[in-house]
């Protein structure tokens, strides 16, 4: 062990916070960019989820090829070339990725209306298409289609085309001073005539993106993350006294945990600056700001982590590979690739169905034959590892779907508002979102410290309304009217109390929290406004101290097999590729919608609660103490 170690905390760790900053960062950001992307690429629910799909898969493919090249070179290959250098690694390849991001947003084609009619007859609900001058919008009801003529510039030439108004069959359009438009309905048997008549008097465009080019780009800066969080967090240990590494880990989460609160506002005034109305038109080349701005960043992060002497622990140690779990992994994969299949052949939601079903089933045979036979099953032998992959599976899940498909419900008409909010208004109810884990995060970090256990309940119910008090700040910074965020107050009082009941016990108090989070989802579904709102928001808090809950009971009792059974948890954070889409793909379903979809994390939560209840008896059967102290956050 370094001098450094012994005597405090090593520089460079204020560098890795930076780091951990921007993993939660860009987590969060993507749930403005998805209603965005939705509205500027023409996508269902399901596709605008690909986000989530091509930045969450990107863990599962980078530790599942750091494994299988581990395992055939017998020898774990981030032990061997050291943690700094799996940083700086990281952090290139996720330069790469951002360099990928500006040309892949600037890759645009312009084609006349006349060639849309195709697209536009096999629109789903609420999906829309612009034209290249923002100055119309056709988009689909259930059943029929509406034009929006932007009541700026030239809408007098629309409005008074005796052609276009026989083409739709309407009498006159209706001004609506919410969308600040003129809008025309018409039925699908009149959307070649419309759109002719678009292209023949008005020689109107519509301009296509390059939406797969932005999820390959945003694959390659996650891939570089699953190799900084692999190794990032096992360093934060070693730049300081190994006594204080869970202080550090804490701060790290804490520092993450703000990423994900700033992000979404962030974006957004990236996009929209400071204006807010339903009819603001952007364009997407202003997220370049943003990735220029990661590139100098990680640049900056990875060149003085190369020139700074640190402390570096490397091992020769063989590597093992279980047979039976490798073969798991690799079954696992391949249920991967048959969603992969399944967006191929555009029939997305019965293959990620059908995925994740595989997955499920996949598991459970391995908790199953590991138990008649554990030899070559290594990690995998032990239930509460295998339910624990699952229950890190739905965690990330829940947490990433209730955030990426709320912008959809919170623009549905009558849900929050009567006309449902624009792109540009989203953000103080996602960062509200992100924010919540942070709450969560901050509280659940008070048990690190020497305390008393007065001081400690006090704490719990100061620390969160400090949280809550910078969620506010930040907004009000933005510009955003938070007044009517104030009434949340009520379910972060509702969150102290599941702390305080949870004693710092990781089974009771995922139990607790997972149960909570079913009551909310139940009343979020049963009600609109701010109640199901903030019913759906509440989600964060309970998700926020769930990983290490999880993670502690998972790992409990595993001996040498500990390191191995934490990799295996790390490739479940896979569930945030595969749950959101689905979510998104029933929402595409015009008789259930966005709003019943919900129904996903009420199952999701559902889970947890049941897997902190079988995971106590299973720990109790092995004469593990199933109730130590929660640590650290993720």
């Amino acid at each position: 062990m370094s001098q450094q170690n012994k005597q405090g905390t090593h520089p460079t760790f204020f560098v890795l916070i930076l780091v951990f900053f921007f993993w939660g960062f860009l987590a969060a950001s993507n749930s403005i960019f998805i209603p965005f992307c939705k509205s500027h690429f023409n996508l269902t629910q399901l596709e605008s989820q690909l986000i989530d799909f091509a930045f969450y898969s990107a863990y599962f493919i980078g530790s599942l090829i750091l494994y299988l090249m581990s395992a055939a070179r017998k020898v774990d290959i981030l032990n061997k070339i050291g943690y700094k250098k799996g940083i700086i690694y990281g952090l290139l390849i996720s330069v790469l990725g951002a360099g990928l991001m500006i040309p892949c947003v600037n890759k645009e084609k312009v084609v006349p209306i006349s060639e849309t009619v195709k697209d536009i007859t096999s629109f789903q609900h609420d999906q829309q298409l612009e034209t290249s001058d923002h100055a119309l919008k056709i988009k689909k009801e259930k059943n029929d289609y509406l034009l929006f003529v932007n009541d700026k510039g030239q809408a007098d030439k629309y409005i008074n085309d005796a052609q276009l108004a026989q083409a739709m069959n309407v009498q006159a359009f209706a001004h609506d001073d919410e969308h600040k438009a003129y809008i025309g309905r018409f039925n699908a048997a009149n959307i070649t005539s419309v759109v002719n008549v678009l292209g023949t008097n008005h020689q109107q465009t519509v301009t296509f993106g390059y939406f797969a080019l932005i999820l390959l780009a945003l694959f390659v800066v996650a891939l570089g993350f699953s190799l900084q969080q692999t190794a990032a967090n096992p360093f934060a240990v070693l730049l300081g006294d190994p006594a204080k590494g869970s202080h550090r880990l804490n701060l790290a989460g804490g520092i993450n945990s703000f990423g994900t609160t700033i992000g979404p506002v962030v974006v957004s005034m990236l996009l929209f600056g400071n204006i807010k109305g339903a009819n603001i038109s952007t364009d997407i080349s202003k997220i370049n700001t943003l990735y220029i701005l990661l590139i100098v960043l990680f640049l900056v992060a990875a060149g003085i982590f190369a020139v700074t002497k640190m402390p570096k622990e490397t091992s020769d140690e063989q590597f093992e590979s279980p047979s039976k779990a490798s073969r798991t992994l690799i079954a696992i994969t391949l249920m991967f690739i048959l969603i992969l299949l399944g967006y191929y052949f555009q029939y997305e939601l019965p293959f990620f169905i059908a995925g994740i079903i595989g997955i499920l089933a996949i598991l459970f045979y391995a908790k199953i034959a590991s138990q008649r036979n554990g030899e070559g099953w290594g990690a995998m032998k032990y239930p509460q590892l295998v339910l624990g992959m699952l229950a890190i599976f739905v965690y990330v899940g829940v947490e990433v779907t209730i955030a990426s498909n709320m912008g959809a419900l919170l623009k549905l008409p009558g849900f929050l508002t009567i006309k449902g909010l624009s792109e540009s208004e989203l953000d103080p109810y996602v960062s509200l979102f992100w924010g919540s884990l942070m709450i969560g995060r901050w509280t659940g970090a008070i048990s690190v410290f020497n305390v008393s256990q007065a001081t400690r309940k006090i704490l719990s119910v100061i620390v969160p309304f400090i949280a809550y008090g910078v969620v506010l700040g930040v907004n009000v910074i933005k510009g955003n009217d938070v007044s009517g965020l104030y009434p949340y107050a009520i379910c972060i009082v509702i969150q102290i109390i599941g702390f305080l009941a949870g004693q710092d016990k990781p089974a009771t108090t995922l139990m607790i929290f997972g149960l909570l989070g079913v009551v909310f989802m139940t009343v979020g579904l049963l009600t609109t406004g701010y109640v199901a709102t903030f019913a759906f928001v509440s989600g964060g808090l309970f998700c926020s101290v769930m990983w290490p809950c999880i993670f502690s009971l998972s790992i409990a009792g595993l001996g040498k097999y500990t390191g191995q059974g934490s990799s295996f948890l790390i490739m479940m954070i896979l569930g945030g590729a595969l749950i959101p889409p689905v979510q998104g793909g029933l929402a595409d379903i015009p008789s259930i919608g966005i709003h019943m979809s919900y129904i996903i994390p009420v199952i999701c939560f559902a889970y947890l609660a049941f897997f902190a209840f079988r995971v106590k008896s299973i720990l109790k059967s092995q004469g593990i103490d199933y109730e130590s102290a929660i640590s650290g956050g993720h």
